[in-house]
């Protein structure tokens, strides 16, 4: 094609101005912009749930680290919120993040009050089972005492 024909062509879609033609459908101002407004106010409603979605999973990754951080120290961590009555908030410093040292305090008031609630150690520890060396080798064992014995 010949490159004047382009551009002979393109003027067939501009309005005399140079601006490009619009049919009446497409303008907003012509069929009372309600389409614009019925648009303007979906993206907003799904922007506003993605919003509400987003911090509900903050919410409960705020939690999780606080009650990972109660958990060294108390045997239930929820029962800072539920017993102690204290919100997500109360814990966060003013950057927005889980304050260790509000936890730390909201912990020991809770422990304060209620020390049954602190963490009990898990574990038997060494209740002497099990094989074990001797450090001794003239110490007397059973292997020994039966050869004995028995020769």
């Amino acid at each position: 094609m010949d490159t004047t024909e382009n551009i002979h062509d393109q003027d067939d879609h501009n309005e005399p101005d140079g601006k490009p033609a619009t049919s009446s459908a497409e303008s907003p101002a012509l069929d009372g912009g309600q389409s614009d407004q019925e648009g303007y106010r979906q993206a907003l409603e799904k922007t506003h749930s993605r919003l509400e979605t987003a911090q509900k999973r903050i919410d409960a990754m705020l939690l999780r680290e606080i009650e990972r951080q109660a958990a060294q120290r108390l045997d239930v961590p929820s029962d800072l919120f539920d017993l102690g009555k204290h919100q997500i908030a109360d814990l966060l410093g003013e950057d927005g993040d889980v304050d260790a040292e509000k936890v730390s305090a909201a912990v020991d008031s809770l422990l304060k009050s209620r020390p049954n609630l602190a963490a009990r150690p898990t574990g038997w520890g060494d209740v002497g089972g099990g094989s074990r060396s001797s450090s001794n080798d003239d110490t007397p064992d059973w292997k020994t005492a039966l050869r004995g014995h028995q020769g």
